[in-house]
């Protein structure tokens, strides 16, 4: 029975992560379909959206019903409790993701020219943003709270380029937009803006459960941030007879995601699980 448990919750934090790179491929596939005014890749992202909302609403019952029918405790009830907090927080960023994917569709459907210099805002934006995915997932694939404690830093680097992003279109909206149908494209416009920045925090704040799930307590940014790596490692409490956590097994859950996105410690082990498959 223990060792059934143990699988089930293997596989849930194995579905967590693959949902994870689900919704970076589907936001990838948004912003370039924004960027590109390719209406068919905005459907596509559309499609992607909608598929993860229904692994994750499947995922929370599974989790649930682990709760109600095994009584975990200890590590196996703080990794289920870390699962659908994390799995909640996807759900959020696939709703933004959605928000862009029909943003993008409505600019190819309007025929809708943006001024090139927000255009390259969002996209340096989108870049910053993928960087944070990419080092939330590697942060829960690694149980790394250096990571985690990093993150803050990335926040502040998107923020920064969605704030030069608002002061750039009130330029243009006092100066170079006539129209009321110009001020609506272009408020559209800000609200793709204002979903990267809302992608952003809301994944840092779902890498954050990390630190619950490796710790037992509920730490903030604040907490950790004049803590070095030996303070970092000694927080750590025992797993137990918990499930052992398996980055290299974990990393092929989300062996898609770009590496360099990742961060080289990720990088390196989706490299190692594909070797290690072509050999198999």
């Amino acid at each position: 029975m223990r060792k059934l448990f143990s699988r089930q919750l293997i596989e849930a934090r194995h579905e967590m992560l693959s949902i994870y790179e689900a919704v970076d491929l589907s936001l990838h596939d948004a912003v370039n379909a924004f960027i590109a005014n390719d209406k068919d890749l905005g459907k596509k992202a559309q499609r992607a959206a909608d598929h993860v909302d229904a692994r994750s609403a499947n995922l929370e019952a599974v989790c649930y019903n682990l709760i109600a029918t095994q009584s975990p405790v200890a590590s196996d009830f703080r990794l289920l409790q870390t699962i659908i907090y994390v799995n909640f927080n996807l759900q959020r960023m696939s709703d933004k993701v959605r928000c862009i994917a029909r943003a993008a569709r409505h600019k190819v459907a309007q025929e809708i020219e943006l001024p090139a210099e927000l255009v390259d805002l969002i996209e340096r934006e989108a870049e910053s943003v993928y960087r944070v995915l990419g080092a939330s997932v590697s942060a829960l694939v690694n149980n790394d709270l250096g990571i985690v404690l990093d993150l803050s830093n990335q926040d502040e680097a998107v923020h920064e380029i969605y704030e030069q992003f608002f002061r750039t279109f009130n330029r243009m909206n006092a100066e170079d937009m006539a129209d009321d149908s110009s001020l609506d494209d272009l408020r559209r416009v800000i609200m793709v803006s204002r979903y990267l920045d809302r992608i952003a925090a809301i994944s840092i704040d779902a890498a954050f459960r990390l630190t619950f799930l490796l710790t037992g307590q509920r730490l903030c940014a604040d907490d950790l941030a004049d803590a070095d790596e030996d303070e970092l490692e000694s927080m750590r409490v025992p797993a137990g007879e918990g499930v052992t956590l398996d980055p290299a097994r974990d990393a092929r859950y989300v062996a898609a995601l770009a590496p360099d996105e990742v961060g080289e410690a990720l990088a390196s082990l989706i490299e190692d699980g594909a070797d290690t498959e072509q050999t198999e």
